[in-house]
C-alpha cells in the first residue's frame, strides 16, 4: 500500500542544522541501510552496483528502478542486497537518486570517506537516465 505519510523522513531531516550536511541516511530497526531522507542510496564496489533491499521500510523510488534498468541494459552487475552504513566506507562511488533530482553524486559520507564525484559508473548512469528523458 502506497501512502504519502513521510513522517520518519521529515523527523530525520530535522536532526541536523549544519548547512554542510546535504542529506541524512536512514536505517531499519535492525541496522540495515535503507535510504536517505529524500532519496534512494546506491554504491559501487568492485565494479558492481549495490542498493539496499527495501523489503519492510523505505520507498523503492521510480528513479531507483530506472537506474537498475539502465545498469541491466549496460551489462553492469547490479544487486539489491542488505547493506550496512559501514559498507559505504568500502565503496568506490556513492550516489543518491530521486525523481526530482535524478542521479546525485556523493562526495563524502559521514565525514569519514571522500569520493571522486561523480565516479565513472555514476557518470554513466547519470547520462543513461538523462537520455531516458528523466
Amino acid at each position: 500500500m502506497k501512502h504519502l505519510n513521510r513522517l520518519e523522513q521529515v523527523l530525520a531531516s530535522a536532526e541536523w542544522s549544519d548547512p554542510g550536511v546535504a542529506e541524512g541516511l536512514m536505517s531499519s530497526v535492525d541496522g540495515r541501510l535503507v535510504c536517505a531522507t529524500a532519496a534512494n542510496v546506491f554504491l559501487v564496489r568492485g565494479g558492481r552496483l549495490l542498493t539496499p533491499d527495501i523489503r519492510d521500510c523505505g520507498v523503492a523510488g521510480v528513479m531507483r528502478g530506472l537506474v537498475l534498468e539502465a545498469a541491466r541494459e549496460s551489462s553492469l552487475p547490479a544487486e539489491v542486497v542488505d547493506l550496512r552504513t559501514a559498507d559505504l566506507e568500502g565503496a568506490d562511488e556513492v550516489f543518491l537518486t530521486n525523481a526530482i533530482t535524478g542521479v546525485r553524486p556523493v562526495g563524502e559520507v559521514l565525514g569519514l570517506r571522500h569520493y571522486a564525484a561523480p565516479g565513472p559508473v555514476t557518470r554513466a548512469l547519470l547520462e543513461a537516465t538523462s537520455r531516458a528523458g528523466t
